[in-house]
């Protein structure tokens, strides 16, 4: 099509030179000229089903907005992290992107301009309506640096809980009786799977953060929600420690479970994503992490999804997660007709005809999907969907613990190989964090 390769400068040309423009025109047999928007994309959504779900979301609002090209690129969460602010700042990043919450990527970006708020949209498309005020304060930043206040930059399309998955015929082989209904029980779980001969537990460390949210599982399951401020306070930048004891019991524990062979062999040397793969093939019967692996686990029909289990006395215990890396528009969007476009395509992004594309694909959406919509979620969806509501009317939604400062991640990922290879002791990568989490406060 003619107008597909004029410039805005050739069309102004043209527009003076009418009667060369009507010819112009004409001559092609196109009577009106259509200039095609780019919108830049980038997301995080590199497994295969969920990158499927894209091709299809993206292909629907290609569909409906014809007059758009989709620039759209996807990248792990390591080169997202690492790369976005730096593109943006050059001027050659997405319009539209995934940016993980919390101080080190969102908090960042908000600090230098970098982000544009989404409040406008929220109000024209109705997003607290679908998703609770606690999930969005988890995108807000004020002017003062302030996490969980002030404007919001984001929105999610994904529930996110990290929870314990566990393969029922590997358990059953073992002698572990089920349900799971506590800590106690949970680590007499492990302890008959490893007697009968078989990993408790699947991990990888070469990549990824199975070991991350191992350990702030574990830790978070022994808090109850009605005792929670201390961990809010810490996450959103108010004060806090990381020395509590609750910390400081699970990483003892899980720095013995490595000792004493509790994990898959060689998982020091495979990808948090090649350990998933293991277990989904049976080698396992344990396995920590978040809701995003449903698409790849429900190929198994014997693995199933429950709350990391709660030592005695705790009632509602906290369940790390809440909603996957927010879609956020760019200060690359240079003007409001670019804004606009981007909140439409987010908007389309956490809609109910996405989340209903989401659950088909196995996957728990943070937009309610519609009661009238012909849905048949899975067994291991159904878990999920029951503990996303649970865990929402019991308060009881934690917080990733990389969010509470911007080089966080990095101190995690740094030190827990070496506690798990023996090499730091538990009090020595708690002073770790609280180091990073002292220099963050004092330099706010």
């Amino acid at each position: 099509m003619f107008s597909d390769f004029i410039s805005i400068d050739t069309a102004f040309i043209l527009k003076k030179a009418g009667i060369l423009a009507g010819a112009a025109l004409v001559a092609f047999g196109t009577s009106t000229a259509v200039f095609a928007e780019t919108l830049t994309v980038w997301d995080d959504h590199d497994s295969e089903s969920r990158a499927a779900v894209m091709t299809e979301l993206n292909a629907n609002f290609q569909k409906a907005h014809p007059d758009v090209k989709l620039d759209h690129t996807v990248r792990d969460f390591q080169d997202l992290n690492l790369t976005l602010k730096l593109a943006v700042s050059s001027g050659d990043g997405p319009v539209v992107t995934k940016v993980n919450q919390g101080a080190g990527a969102m908090g960042a970006m908000v600090k230098e301009n970098l982000l544009v708020p989404v409040d406008p949209y929220l109000k024209k498309y109705g997003w607290d309506k679908n998703q609770s005020d606690s999930l969005l304060a988890r995108d807000r930043w004020s002017s003062k640096g302030e996490f969980g206040v002030g404007e919001t930059y984001g929105i999610s399309s994904l529930a996110e809980i990290v929870g314990l998955y566990y393969n029922e015929k590997v358990l059953k082989a073992a002698g572990v009786e089920l349900p799971i209904k506590n800590f106690d029980d949970f680590l007499a779980a492990l302890d008959k799977v490893k007697a009968a001969g078989t990993a408790p537990l699947t991990i990888g460390t070469a990549k990824g953060h199975l070991a991350l949210h191992m350990l702030a599982g574990i830790a978070q399951a022994h808090i109850d929600a009605s005792d929670r401020k201390a961990l809010d306070d810490l996450i959103y930048g108010r004060g806090g420690t990381w020395n509590t004891p609750g910390n400081l019991e699970s990483v003892k524990l899980v720095q013995k479970w490595a000792e004493n062979g509790y994990f898959f062999d060689g998982y020091q040397g495979i990808s948090g994503d090649d350990a998933v793969q293991l277990f989904v093939a049976g080698q396992g019967a344990f396995l920590i992490s978040g809701t995003w692996y449903f698409g790849e686990m429900q190929n198994n029909p014997d693995i199933h999804f429950m709350p990391i289990p709660a030592p005695a006395g705790i009632k509602h215990p906290l369940s790390v997660g809440g909603v996957d890396l927010a879609w956020a528009i760019t200060s690359l969007a240079k003007n409001d007709r670019m804004k606009d476009l981007a909140g439409e395509y987010i908007n389309y992004m956490v809609s109910k005809e996405a989340s209903v594309t989401w659950v088909h694909a196995g996957y728990l959406p943070a937009t309610p999907v519609p009661e009238d919509a012909a849905v048949k979620a899975s067994p291991l969806l159904k878990e999920g969907i029951s503990m996303w509501k649970s865990l929402n009317d019991n308060n009881a939604l934690g917080h990733y613990p990389d969010w509470a400062s911007p080089t966080m991640l990095k101190t995690f990922d740094e030190n827990t190989p070496l506690l798990l290879a023996g090499k730091q002791t538990p009090e020595e990568l708690i002073g770790k964090l609280d180091a990073d989490y002292a220099a963050y406060m004092k330099g706010k």
